[in-house]
């Protein structure tokens, strides 16, 4: 059989259903084979770098981010690619981010909450997300107008509507130890609120978790755009919503984020902006 013919319309403007639809399937294939290869290295003793004082590298983040993009460059020769490990290659408007273990920390220390996140978006607009847990067995995707799936199932954001009912997600900056802005006061709050407040060390599960009902609210601050791209996607198609700290419309590649089912939303921005307020009037 001979390939599809490289539409013009993925070369550098929106695409189509059909292109959308044909770049998260190789954005799948790709996330498939750098989950097996990333396994590989998992609880076996792999040999560990720091990047910072609690940012760590393997050279299975490095391999695993090589795979993605020479599989990406291959399929797709006019995008731009914007990876956590390597520098920034290709140009145009449809720019793939791409984190080949989200949560390396959980992956150094043999925790199963890690995954490959890929995210194709054209300027703040999601196309394509992708979010491949290999440990938990579990992938999450959704494209623009499609919907969200968990393991091939149609996935969506629960219906909670209390925010005592609630349980979140967050994290906290790798900084964490010089910066005054750390999280705490707003951690605090949602303690005092929620039902329950899970940190489980990877922003691209954390957001997929809210895509399918797991949690109802996820918010974090001081990531990257390859940490949010994904889930963020994920999440809207799934039918939440994502804000910044302040209730606007979000970017995800800002790196700072408030994603939920919805209906809490307006909870979990006055919450915030409550504990935010009170750290900055202290």
């Amino acid at each position: 059989m001979a390939p599809p013919q490289k539409s013009a319309k993925m070369q550098g403007f929106m695409p189509v259903q059909e292109d959308t639809r044909r770049a998260l399937d190789a954005a799948e294939r790709a996330a498939l084979r750098a989950g097996e290869l990333i396994m590989q290295g998992w609880r076996v003793g792999t040999e560990v770098a720091r990047k910072g004082r609690f940012d760590l590298l393997t050279k299975y983040d490095l391999e695993s981010e090589n795979l993605i993009r020479e599989a990406l460059s291959r399929e797709f020769p006019g995008h731009r690619i914007v990876g956590e490990e390597g520098a920034d290659t290709g140009e145009g408007e449809l720019v793939w981010f791409v984190d080949p273990i989200d949560g390396t920390t959980n992956y150094a220390h043999g925790h199963f909450f890690f995954a490959v996140s890929i995210a194709l978006y054209r300027g703040r607009e999601g196309l394509v997300g992708l979010v491949h847990a290999p440990a938990l067995g579990v992938t999450w995707k959704a494209a623009k107008g499609m919907g969200a799936f968990r393991n091939g199932k149609p996935c969506s954001v629960s219906n909670r509507d209390q925010l005592e009912e609630a349980v979140c997600a967050t994290g906290f900056p790798y900084d964490r130890w010089s910066n005054g802005d750390r999280n705490l006061a707003e951690l605090g709050l949602f303690l005092q609120r929620a039902r329950g407040i899970r940190r489980c060390g990877s922003a691209a599960v954390d957001l997929c978790l809210v895509a399918d009902g797991t949690y109802d609210i996820y918010w974090e601050k001081s990531l990257n755009a390859w940490d949010l791209c994904a889930g963020a996607l994920i999440v809207k198609e799934a039918g939440g919503r994502l804000s910044t700290y302040e209730g606007e419309e979000a970017d995800p590649r800002s790196g700072k984020l408030v994603a939920s089912n919805g209906v809490l939303h307006h909870a979990a921005v006055r919450t915030i902006g409550e504990a935010r307020h009170n750290l900055t009037s202290d």
